[in-house]
């Protein structure tokens, strides 16, 4: 096993320094990160977004009406809910191997 270590310790070294090469040059030589968010800020002036704002605002100005809540047809509504019974409670730590408190 010691011969095929050293008989292929070249090819795993260039393999290792190309890695790393490679990783460097993407790191420190490629393309500005910043730019992108630049062009993103640029885009809040976009009428998309303006269209967004608006609608944002204009939220602020609904008013409810709670005479719904009054009404006879919402006081007939009924509740078919399920009560559901109280059951046992469980362990205190339920991640706890069994037989440790």
């Amino acid at each position: 096993m010691m011969d095929t270590l050293k008989k292929n310790m070249p090819i795993v070294l260039g393999i290792l320094v190309v890695i790393l090469g490679l990783v460097v040059y993407l790191n420190f030589f490629s393309g500005n990160s910043s730019e992108a968010l630049l062009a993103s800020s640029a885009d809040a002036n976009s009428p998309v977004s303006q269209e967004l704002l608006t609608v944002l605002t204009n939220l602020h100005t609904i008013r409810l009406d709670n005479s719904i809540f009054s009404s006879p047809a919402f006081q007939s509504l009924t509740s078919f809910g399920v009560e559901l019974p109280p059951e046992a409670v469980g362990r205190r730590n339920p991640f706890l191997p069994i037989g440790s408190q």
